[in-house]
């Protein structure tokens, strides 16, 4: 896992400071090694390319690694973040059509699948990846990221450059990309606690979706985009548990030690057992703990921890350790989310002993239907569905009823109830499950926003690209793979993985996910409704694969999540700095909100007034503190220092 960097423009938009301090800004995402190439374009001298890579080495730890990466039978340069599982599989085959190889790496053999495969490359690939390839004969630029989405490629394309970087912040400390909010990410991340990509927080930069493509032609300066993949079922003779093991076993491949996330839950101690199956006590485990014992599933990874790993750690968070590093983990927000916390806090523990990779049992639920969603979803699109059929009169009369009750249950009035939303819903499976998903809805927006954006671009706080694109790819699923999808292309992409990457890349850590994998994916769709849906069981499909292992307690217990007990934190040791950034003047920090809403909220939530939890008022909390950080204190230095210098004598 690495840090990956460039930029294609005009000679006097690149400088050398410049791509050091793209590369500098990416430091902590590869601690191992640094490299960067430059060199201007043979057609047209005065446009230049710029490389840059830091490491963090996995597979290969030789100098033989190092990148930028130059294949010198084609020319063509690499820059490469992630792993790919079955390069030793694609080695042979391109070995065998007639390709030569200088190192180990799993680099090189991007590069010589590119050279072999050209833009179809991806499609061979197996791992979480995130590439870009100066096609040197074509001079053209090839950017890439891996199906789910896991490694992540932000990009801009402005004033005749184009450039791209791991994270949002090193394009702008690199001078790349102005500090300038855009304004529907705010709606975006109202709406679900992250940004919904490919919008990001700062105007005219993307997100690179996943399972996509974008090829840059430097002679027209155009910018074509692709998928390559879309999510489909596979019937297969070989069975789940079969590639499943497959999966895991590829996950495993790495020239340092790997450690395990273990939350107690059902998707991390099924990957204990099934990393036994394989290797037997190979792997150490990692889970964290808490003094508010309702929060705590320690009891249970130790459990799992102690009989299937070579040894177990118990890291207790005290109220000293959060108050220590919730800055910190504040700081490395590359956007601001509402989740991420935990990710970072278990991260830093597992890089403190000396491991830099981990496998984490994220996608779990989004692959075998874990997620309470898969089983809503469906049942109130029906109830929606016959509400429908009974006219007119019966829906507004029910919609009347229920703003009734949430007055008589003293529910705030920011914060209809999910039914209110559901029945102003136009009762589609998507519009069903963005309301079953959403933090804020609609009309709780409009009034937390200070100035309101043109919201055309956006369905349910959604890129309107976006919502159709699933729309479409929904319409033949049934409903448990459809929730799949949104699951996947939604929570997963934009919260969890994002929070993921950059969490644990604050640390130098690579997490791997062995659940998704695109392979087992099309399986698990593949496989008949009746084996993937049991009212007894929870996730049946991966349960029965490793059941005869998992003691009953693992999974016969309420879904908990890998959460913080922040609804205490938030009334007691966290208030302070909390209540300080609601109750401040600064007329900066309310640009895009709204401050009296926003601190009615907070004096909602103190007073547990209904439908203020704790998530509501920390996404505010955490995206007030991103702008104070990111955009304004930043800003506000640059402007010191500018003229502090122009008063200095010269």
């Amino acid at each position: 896992m690495c840090g990956i960097g460039g930029v294609v423009g005009h000679r006097h938009q690149i400088t050398t400071q410049q791509l050091t301090a793209l590369a500098t800004a990416l430091t902590h995402r590869g601690p191992d090694d640094e490299g960067i190439e430059y060199f201007p374009l043979r057609s047209t001298p005065e446009r230049m390319v710029g490389l840059v890579h830091r490491r963090l080495a996995i597979i290969d730890l030789s100098p033989a690694g190092h990148q930028p990466m130059r294949d010198t039978e084609k020319g063509n340069w690499i820059t490469f973040n992630g792993e790919i599982y079955n390069y030793p599989e694609l080695k042979q085959e391109l070995t065998a059509l007639g390709h030569t190889f200088r190192s180990q790496s799993d680099t090189e053999v991007i590069l010589k699948a590119y050279a072999q495969w050209g833009a179809q490359a991806p499609e061979h690939l197996r791992g979480m990846f995130a590439f870009a390839v100066w096609d040197q004969t074509r001079e053209q630029l090839f950017l890439a990221v891996d199906r789910f989405g896991i490694k992540p490629i932000y990009y801009i394309h402005r004033n005749g450059q184009f450039a791209f970087a791991s994270e949002l912040r090193a394009l702008v400390q690199a001078g790349i990309a102005p500090r300038t909010i855009e304004p529907l990410a705010i709606e975006s991340f109202l709406a679900y606690g992250s940004v919904q990509a490919p919008l990001t927080m700062l105007a005219g930069v993307e997100l690179m979706l996943p399972g996509h493509t974008i090829l840059y032609d430097c002679a027209t300066q155009a910018t074509h985009h692709d998928a390559y993949w879309s999510p489909h079922a596979t019937p297969s003779a070989r069975s789940t548990k079969e590639v499943l093991l497959e999966s895991v076993r590829h996950h495993l491949i790495t020239d340092v030690p790997v450690a395990l996330f273990l939350s107690g839950g059902m998707d991390s101690s099924a990957l204990a057992i099934l990393t036994h199956e394989i290797a037997g006590r190979m792997i150490e485990s990692f889970s964290i703990t808490f003094a508010e014992h309702e929060y705590a599933e320690g009891q249970y990874a130790k459990q799992i921890g102690t009989r299937f790993c070579a040894r177990h750690h118990e890291i207790t968070l005290h109220d000293s350790d959060l108050l220590t590093l919730m800055p910190h983990a504040l700081d490395a927000m590359d956007q601001p989310t509402s989740d991420g916390m935990n990710v970072y806090m278990i991260s830093k523990a597992v890089h403190d002993v000396g491991i830099k990779a981990v496998l984490s049992g994220q996608g779990g639920d989004e692959i075998f239907g874990g997620y309470s969603t898969f089983s809503n979803l469906p049942r109130m699109h029906r109830a929606l569905h016959m509400i429908q059929s009974m006219g007119t009169p019966s829906h507004a009369l029910l919609t009347i009823g229920t703003r009734w009750m949430d007055l008589v249950r003293r529910r705030s009035p920011l914060i209809p109830s999910r039914t209110a939303l559901l029945l102003e819903s136009d009762g589609s499976p998507l519009s069903i499950y963005c309301i079953l998903r959403q933090l804020f809805g609609s009309s709780t927006r409009r009034r937390l926003l200070g100035k309101p954006a043109d919201s055309s671009a956006l369905t349910n706080g959604i890129p309107v690209i976006i919502t159709q694109s699933l729309t479409r790819e929904t319409r033949t699923l049934d409903a448990l793979n459809a929730t799949s999808l949104f699951e996947l292309r939604l929570y997963l992409a934009n919260t969890l993985l994002r929070d993921g990457d950059v969490m644990s890349m604050a640390h130098g850590l690579e997490v791997r996910v062995p659940f998704l994998d695109h392979v087992l994916l099309e399986q698990v769709w593949g496989t008949p409704m009746r084996e993937k849906k049991d009212p007894r069981l929870p996730k049946p499909l991966l349960l029965r694969q490793v059941i005869d292992q998992m003691p009953r307690e693992i999974y016969n217990r309420p879904k908990m999540g890998f959460t913080f007990p922040w609804e205490l934190w938030m009334r007691d040791m966290l208030r302070p700095q909390i209540e300080e950034v609601f109750a401040s003047t600064d007329e900066a920090l309310w640009t895009f909100l709204n401050r009296n809403t926003c601190q009615k909220l907070w004096r909602d939530f103190l007073a547990h007034r209904k439908g203020i939890s704790w998530a509501r008022v920390w996404a505010l909390y955490v995206l007030l503190s991103w702008i104070q950080r990111t955009i304004i204190a930043p800003e506000r230095a640059a402007i010191s220092a500018s003229g502090a210098a122009h008063a200095s004598p010269q």
